[in-house]
């Protein structure tokens, strides 16, 4: 269970939300659950203690999560749109000002404070100058969800829905060796309050476009096994991409599937970019640490769950990441057949 932090640890933080007036809340490209929703609370404690506020991310919300725009106003800019006037930007589920697209080198140029709010490793180390980071946390709303707490204002219905959706979407709705007692306390407490775990799941997961039937089926019938079976590796071209751009289709969702194949402990999802390079996810089942695989090509993440921009060819970097996987196996004291 949570205990209040020290002094030390979020007492320049608070003095900063306190002290400044104009906030300009953003995240990662992309933006998923845990990212959303926590922007979502912060929004809303932000605004119950008076400030003005502005949610601004390199991209819209998607179909999935669309249902937070019924009480959250999100927006996002494109191009040379100008940015919402600010004091203060805080970065929400990642450090880096490189993970925010185009708007990232603006905000950077804007010589104004740069917070981050964040559970990834590393993430102490990154853009920010004030800095509320615990890699422990199983999401970045838990950790909004202390920040109430800290400043005594009480969770309404949007923010309570806001922190649920980051803990299932960070959590695999509570599957995950993450999913502690700090998550299940706050769970039970937000559903205590009002908030509708199975309409969340609706909104999340039963809205797809017909298409993503055979999106899922396509995507899964492309993987292989390597390393002796230890790893499963599924690699989407640019024409699966466009497919999967125009349904809507999440393509994480082959992770799952494939990680719950006897043997295999690794999963990496490869997505080829238009931009010439790849990204890829990386999940793992046991002992093998991927975070240390995505970080030997400049990404991070958490031990289970990771992944990282890779300027190579895709072969190359099909290569390249199971070698990786292949190392990270062997330190992992995992024995191949």
């Amino acid at each position: 269970m949570w205990s209040p932090p020290g002094p030390s640890l979020l007492t320049t933080f608070q003095e900063l939300l306190r002290a400044q007036q104009r906030f300009l809340l953003t995240g990662h490209e992309n933006p998923d659950g845990d990212c959303l929703g926590a922007e979502t609370a912060l929004y809303h404690l932000l605004k119950a203690l008076g400030k003005q506020v502005v949610i601004c991310n390199p991209d819209p919300i998607g179909k999935a999560h669309d249902f937070l725009l019924q009480h959250t106003p999100f927006g996002h800019v494109r191009g040379d749109q100008p940015l919402p006037p600010f004091d203060v930007a805080v970065l929400l589920d990642c450090s880096q000002l490189s993970r925010v697209g185009h708007i990232g080198e603006r905000l950077r140029a804007s010589g104004k404070t740069i917070a981050v709010i964040d559970h990834h490793i590393g993430s102490d180390a990154g853009d920010g100058t004030v800095c509320y980071v615990d890699p422990k946390a199983a999401a970045t709303g838990a950790l909004v969800r202390r920040l109430y707490r800290l400043f005594d204002v009480p969770l309404n219905a949007a923010a309570a829905e806001g922190i649920f959706l980051s803990l299932v979407s960070d959590t695999g709705w509570f599957r995950y060796s993450n999913a502690d007692a700090e998550v299940f306390a706050m769970a039970s407490e937000l559903v205590a309050a009002g908030v509708d775990g199975s309409a969340v799941y609706d909104r999340l997961y039963r809205r797809n476009h017909p298409d993503c039937a055979a999106l899922l089926a396509d995507a899964l019938q492309r993987h292989r096994l390597r390393c002796g079976g230890r790893l499963a590796m599924v690699t989407l071209d640019k024409q699966l991409m466009e497919r999967a751009s125009r349904a809507d289709f999440d393509t994480d969702a082959v992770l799952d599937p494939l990680r719950s194949l006897e043997g295999v402990e690794v999963v990496a999802l490869i997505k080829e970019r238009f931009d010439g390079g790849v990204k890829v996810s990386l999940r793992a089942r046991a002992d093998v640490d991927v975070q240390r695989v995505a970080a030997a090509f400049g990404g991070g993440g958490h031990k289970k769950a990771a992944g990282a921009s890779i300027r190579m060819p895709t072969a190359e970097a099909e290569q390249a990441i199971e070698a990786e996987v292949l190392r990270a196996l062997h330190a992992g004291g995992v024995k191949l057949p």
